[in-house]
């Protein structure tokens, strides 16, 4: 028996490289932080906003690694997790230095004219990979909360010209309209907003549309990416868990790993 386990660490070991390496890195950029607010109206602020759908978005792609019955497999990483300031020089950098393949910036809109309404996605160009996840997001994003539709667009952003990965920037709704902010307000829809990224993202890698169960989304407090760097404060709650080094010996770990890799190629095969 002792021979078989060791033959299968050594299987997974051998495999651990080229699974990692499968894995699609999405960095997620949530809108303004810290001392910049963003848009501001309705007693609501865009930073608080984007953080809890990002937020929950990265929680969703979490969930959609672990869960092998469908979806795909990814590397979810932000550009800020608390309410902190980043410059948007820093989230294109944080982007590269990670090796993105794709970098999904959400926003919430505001204009002086309350009037102003509806749901618009940017990519830097036409014609490219960004513009193609550009209209899945504002496609899933006007079937999930049924706002106008201002369209698919272009613009010269800095997180969009600047990142080497395909880019999109995404404007949820108005913050300054009466309508719009009962969806940016709602927990709930916030939480479809997240689903809605995701099947775009699904989407946009061939991947057939799988959301995962979450057990619950209890609150929108952050967790550290633990490769964001010193731009990105750590969440002491982050760490390990809990008797997580009491739960068992050498040999449990390496039943842990090994299962760990037969999941993986099980998944693998399912592809």
């Amino acid at each position: 028996m002792k021979t078989v386990l060791t033959r299968l660490l050594i299987l997974v070991v051998a495999l651990i490289p080229s699974l990692s390496a499968a894995q699609i890195r999405i960095v997620i950029d949530p809108g303004h932080g810290g001392t910049d607010p963003g848009g501001v109206g309705n007693g609501l602020q865009e930073k608080n906003i984007v953080l809890d759908v990002a937020n929950r978005f990265k929680a969703l792609l979490d969930a959609d690694t672990a869960n092998t019955s469908g979806g795909g497999s990814w590397v979810a990483l932000r550009t800020r997790t608390t309410d902190t300031f980043v410059s948007l020089s820093a989230r294109a950098a944080f982007s590269n230095n990670q090796d993105a393949d794709r970098f999904m910036s959400i926003h919430a809109n505001a204009f002086s004219d309350p009037s102003a309404h509806g749901t618009e996605t940017f990519a830097f160009a036409e014609g490219g990979l960004g513009a193609a996840l550009r209209n899945l997001v504002q496609s899933e994003m006007i079937a999930a909360w049924g706002l106008t539709n201002r369209g698919n667009k272009t613009a010269n952003f800095a997180v969009l010209r600047d990142t080497a990965a395909p880019a999109i920037l995404h404007e949820l709704a108005f913050i300054t309209n009466a309508t719009d902010v009962l969806k940016l307000g709602s927990a709930t829809e916030r939480q479809k907003a997240a689903v809605a990224h995701l099947r775009a993202i699904q989407r946009h890698f061939g991947i057939t549309p799988f959301v995962p169960s979450l057990l619950a989304f209890a609150d929108s407090r952050p967790s550290a990416d633990p490769a964001a760097g010193p731009e990105v404060p750590d969440d002491p709650g982050s760490g390990g868990h809990a008797g997580c080094s009491t739960s068992s010996g050498p040999s449990g770990a390496f039943t842990a790993v090994a299962l760990l890799g037969l999941a993986t190629i099980a998944r693998r095969r399912r592809r």
